[in-house]
């Protein structure tokens, strides 16, 4: 009986050949839910009248084998935009900008298949900017105070320069009222040890409210006052808790982007160091500020954490500018790096005078840098790429980008995919992609495709049903509910010899261990290579094995050399090679020195395969001076050498030379022309005048187990002493001669060009006499004719 029943199965399998492809991702899958996850094609029909063994098919091959249009059920996604209004910068009539693109989507969503949105950035200008300056008001920061009240003005006119619409608020910190924090003392005036008179020590006092008002700002300002405390930490959290949660009071406007300025020269409390001063309470992130901006909730409740802080930034959508001064710089950095989305470090100078400086940078820093983020549930994954703005030559996974110039549009491509079915049956969701810094994000309304449904009423009886469920069962929704005693895709495997009552249980017989010592983490179903019927493999074509874990073995695999063991050749005794071709015989492997392969590899086919780094033939050549076989011939190609040129040195050749014949044979050639070959060898050799020659061989495999060696023999002649000494004589002679030929030429030719030098500067010379110089010698010269008509006077 199970002989006949395997038959049938093969033979039901081999009619539906034409469906049956490896490349078909849908073919064999047993339920709906399988066959919709198993590729975004794959479709499952659930009509009851049709009769093809597999259910799971295309969309078209379901039809073309039967199965009725509104009986198929498949992959169905959507997507559409439902608002889309375009980017646009800040407008003061309708006080709103634009720049978060589409705002609204739709998308449907099918389990494992992701769909790609396009979200498009671009900062707009002129955006409205609150900016909160929260300042540590404890006596080592009075000069920080006063400097600020000095560039108020100014830095109305910096916050100008970087938007016309902003707005600035005011606030001061100090800490807790109690020990160990101060002094009890000294708490009406806490800077009595410094023979001061300041302010008793309060937690925070918000100041003023954010205005356009610079004057009301530096007014604020100047008129709030200096206090102190007992240890060198501030209750600087304290304070930026309340600015974030009271939004009435500091007057954060929505859609504006929203600053604090944290400005200290000291570290600051965290949660727990409350418990110091017997403060038990949490911090309950709530607004507790009284009419006049004092904090009442300083000994009611502890320190925020930094990650209670952190929320409340993401939350509400402000950014801080933690401003300290150097000493303290490390910690605000390690502070920050835990939440460097929402917040920047900056260095203070001793007394303040480059905050302004440290507003426009921070500020041109957050401006430039876009951040997404989301609310996605654990079961609708989201990627995030961009190339910036063209910063990058490709798309990156990334959810933020940096240095985005205001006007430029950034494209982010969001990735959303469904990875499981929601365990509370719930499968509509509304997500949000927030921009981290400002108001603007775009919400995502997503509706789950359900798994497979059927509203088909349960028809135990009915024939046609029973008879494609091998009336062993009958079906429901295009699946077999199979009877008792009978599982499997079509009820065909009886329950009885696997012990098995369920299809999962029966394909754990098709499941192949990923290790053998631990057998309970097995593998897919039949290695992903075929289909499970009754706990028996039957394999896609090209694969075989019980698991079909194995590949068919390569067409060149010959059998008549080798054995087929999962897609493996191995090779019978006698052969080897990648395709058993090669009869092991290892005379092509062996050289002159009669070792395989010089020892420094392995033959393959008749041919060396050398070990690193060694080459040649023979693997014998190891590096530029280093040749075994060049080392095994020299001796005798020496003694050869030294008799072939009658040196007579070498009285024993036979037996010097007679030990590389036992080994090999080898036919010797004396040549004088030079060897042009690039692995020669060396053998230098003294001759009768007892000179160092150098002489050149090599050798040539030409038939087995013969070598044919060339032997370059080089004259080497003494040196003649006389004719070197008088052609060194003669050459120095006529170098010398040149040489003064050279330097008396050079000698005249200067000589030529000062003596013109001197005569053109004698014929443009001429005398200059001082103004006031003054000839004592008079000179008269007597003309050679006197007019006749007068009297000679000196007569």
């Amino acid at each position: 009986m199970s002989d006949l029943y395997k038959f049938l199965i093969i033979g039901i399998i081999c009619l539906n050949l034409d469906a049956i492809r490896s490349d078909n991702p849908c073919v064999f899958v047993d339920t709906c839910e399988r066959c919709l996850e198993a590729d975004f094609s794959c479709a499952w029909c659930t009509d009851k009248l049709y009769r093809f063994r597999s259910r799971c098919l295309n969309r078209t091959q379901l039809l073309e084998h039967g199965c009725r249009a509104d009986h198929i059920y498949e992959n169905e996604p959507e997507f559409y935009t439902l608002t889309d209004v375009p980017l646009k910068d800040y407008d003061m009539g309708t006080d709103s900008s634009v720049q978060v693109k589409p705002q609204r989507v739709y998308l449907k969503l099918v389990k494992s298949h992701s769909e790609r949105i396009k979200l498009s950035y671009r900062p707009a200008s002129n955006n409205p900017l609150d900016l909160y300056v929260l300042m540590d008001l404890t006596w080592t920061m009075k000069d920080d105070r006063e400097t600020l009240v000095k560039l108020g003005y100014e830095l109305a006119t910096t916050l100008k320069n970087l938007t016309s619409n902003y707005r600035l608020g005011f606030g001061s910190f100090a800490d807790k009222q109690e020990m160990p924090m101060i002094t009890p003392e000294l708490k009406m005036n806490p800077c009595a040890k410094a023979g001061q008179v300041c302010e008793p020590t309060y937690g925070f006092r918000h100041h003023l409210h954010l205005t356009e008002d610079a004057k009301r700002f530096v007014k604020s300002v100047k008129e709030s006052k200096i206090t102190g405390n007992l240890d060198n930490l501030e209750g600087g959290l304290d304070a930026l808790m309340q600015v974030l949660v009271c939004s009435q009071e500091i007057g954060w406007k929505k859609e504006a982007r929203k600053v604090v300025i944290l400005v200290t020269d000291g570290f600051m409390h965290f949660a727990g160091d409350g418990l110091l001063a017997g403060i038990t309470r949490k911090n309950d992130k709530k607004c507790h500020l009284s009419a006049d901006g004092e904090y009442l909730g300083s000994l009611i409740y502890d320190y925020p954490s930094l990650e209670e802080i952190y929320r409340e930034l993401m939350k509400r959508k402000i950014s801080v500018i933690f401003a300290v001064t150097e000493d303290v710089v490390p910690t605000y950095r390690e502070l920050s790096g835990l939440m460097k989305e929402m917040s920047q470090v900056e260095i203070l100078s001793e007394d303040s005078s480059n905050i302004l400086e440290l507003i426009e940078k921070s500020y041109d820093r957050f401006i430039k840098r876009t951040q997404f983020s989301d609310n996605s549930p654990d079961f609708i994954k989201i990627e995030y790429k961009t190339d910036c703005g063209g910063q990058f030559p490709t798309l990156r996974k990334r959810n933020y980008c940096n240095d985005v110039e205001l006007g430029k549009t950034v494209e982010f491509y969001i990735d959303v995919t469904l990875t499981d079915y929601p365990k509370d049956g719930i499968y509509t969701h509304k997500i949000r992609i927030d921009e981290s810094a400002l108001n603007e994000y775009m919400e995502i309304e997503v509706e789950i495709q359900k798994p497979c449904t059927c509203s088909e009423e349960l028809d135990v009886n009915d024939e046609n049903g029973r008879f494609q469920c091998n009336n062993n069962g009958f079906m429901h929704c295009g699946m077999c509910q199979c009877d008792a005693a009978w599982t499997g895709t079509s009820c065909t495997c009886p329950t009885d010899p696997t012990n098995a009552t369920t299809t999962e249980a029966i394909e754990n017989f098709c499941r192949r261990p990923y290790d053998l010592s631990k057998p309970d983490d097995l593998g897919p179903v039949c290695s992903n290579r075929g289909t499970c019927e009754c706990g028996h493999c039957f394999c896609f074509p090209g694969f075989e094995g019980t698991f079909c874990e194995c590949p068919e073995c390569d067409v060149d695999c010959d059998l008549r050399k080798a054995d087929c063991i999962c897609g493996q050749c191995v090779c019978k005794y006698g052969w080897s090679g990648n395709r058993c071709n090669c009869e092991d015989s290892l005379d092509g492997c062996i050289g002159p020195t009669g070792e395989i392969c010089s020892d420094r590899g392995y033959c393959e086919c008749g041919e060396c395969v050398c070990d690193e780094p060694y080459v040649g033939k023979f693997c014998e050549i190891g590096s530029e001076t280093e040749n075994k076989i060049c080392t095994f011939y020299e001796a005798c190609v020496t003694c050869l050498i030294e008799e072939n040129t009658k040196t007579g040195k070498c009285g024993n050749v036979s037996e010097i030379c007679g030990k590389a014949e036992k080994l090999e044979k080898f036919t010797t050639v004396f040549v004088k022309d030079e060897l042009d070959i690039e692995n020669r060898c060396l053998a230098r050799v003294e001759n009768e005048y007892g000179i160092p020659c150098d002489h050149y061989f090599t050798y040539q495999m030409v038939a087995h187990m013969e070598n044919y060696l060339l032997i370059q023999v080089n004259v080497c002649e003494p040196l003649n002493y006389m004719a070197v000494i008088g052609f060194v004589s003669l050459a120095t002679f006529f170098l010398g001669l040149l040489l003064i030929c050279i330097i008396w030429g050079c000698i005249r030719a200067k000589d030529k060009r000062e003596y013109a030098r001197f005569m053109a500067d004698q014929e443009n010379s001429y005398m200059e006499h001082s103004p006031i110089y003054r000839d004592p010698i008079g000179r008269f010269v007597v003309p050679k004719a006197v007019n006749r008509k007068q009297s000679n006077p000196f007569l």
